[in-house]
């Protein structure tokens, strides 16, 4: 029963994603090039619905469901959000909006999942570097200090907003940013491995993936939510950029494989999991990642674009 909630809720995320149409490159740009800030202001709404699931998820089923850890905020977290940043910018998508992209039928996004490929084969060097260290400081604790009550009532404010908007005006992208977040949270709760970088870690590193098949059909049903969801709403269209965005989005899967692994965590997991459970150490991190996007798409538009 579990294992089934597990996958038909990442079909339901890989759905409502397509609909959302969220990524963190694209938001970026959209608040650099015509100062809107409503694209990123969409993505808060959906850490705020994963924050109220993980929240009663939690509440129901007490410690018996996995939590992330808290990290902290050292010279390793800011060097692997830069990285991050600088290959989100090259590949003009996250990780979250590669899965968009390539479930709409861009081919040249297949090159990113092989850039990621190629961060893995460089694992050994990633984890030999001489950064400081990333081993984490402790359980994420949700029972006092300021940043706690700064993330309580900050997600409120957004769910309230988000009610509003979904209530009031049915707005489409609302309910879809809000079913994004809920269902992330179920994910990562039953299958806090299952993400899509570390099924590819896995396979690199020559594991045998079927031991835990319900990884593979949960990324699967991932997948497969947005590609039919792409498909029933008319998006999806084979097409590719041409040999230099190809290339540019493989570089940029490389660069957002390897801050992914000093992090760690891509940003998939960063906004869906780590920063709706009041992780501070994952907010710095996200917002550096965002800052180091706006700072190159100042300087010029993506590679890949």
């Amino acid at each position: 029963m579990t294992n089934a909630l597990t996958i038909l809720a990442a079909f339901i995320l890989g759905f409502a994603l397509s609909r959302a149409s969220t990524c963190t490159v694209a938001a970026t740009m959209r608040l650099v090039h015509q100062r809107k800030f409503d694209w990123l202001l969409g993505i808060a709404v959906a850490v705020s619905w994963s924050a109220l699931a993980l929240f009663l998820i939690r509440l129901v089923f007490s410690d018996s469901m996995a939590a992330p850890q808290a990290f902290a905020i050292n010279a390793t977290l800011v060097a692997a959000a830069i990285i991050m940043g600088v290959g989100a910018w090259m590949n003009s998508g996250c990780f979250i909006g590669s899965v968009g992209r390539v479930s709409s039928g861009n081919l040249s996004f297949v090159a990113t999942f092989l850039g990621l490929a190629a961060s893995q084969m460089l694992s050994d060097v990633v984890h030999q570097s001489n950064f400081a260290s990333m081993e984490p400081v402790a359980r994420l604790s949700t029972q006092s200090g300021a940043p706690f009550w700064g993330f309580v009532a900050t997600f409120a404010a957004l769910l309230g907003w988000s009610v509003w908007r979904i209530t009031r005006r049915r707005q489409q992208a609302i309910i879809a940013l809000a079913t994004m977040g809920a269902a992330a949270a179920i994910v990562y709760s039953l299958q806090p491995s299952w993400s899509y970088e570390a099924l590819i870690g896995r396979l690199v590193h020559g594991e045998n993936v079927l031991n835990d098949l319900v990884v593979v059909l949960t990324v699967a049903a991932l997948f497969a939510g947005a590609t039919i969801s792409a498909a029933l709403n008319q998006k999806f269209q084979l097409t590719h950029m041409g040999v230099i965005g190809t290339i540019s989005c493989f570089l940029g899967g490389l660069l957002m494989g390897l801050g992914a692994q000093l992090m760690p965590g891509g940003n998939d997991t960063l906004i869906l999991w780590v920063i709706p459970s009041f992780a501070f150490h994952a907010l710095v991190a996200y917002m550096l990642m965002i800052a180091t996007v706006a700072l190159l798409l100042m300087i010029k538009p993506p590679p890949a674009a």
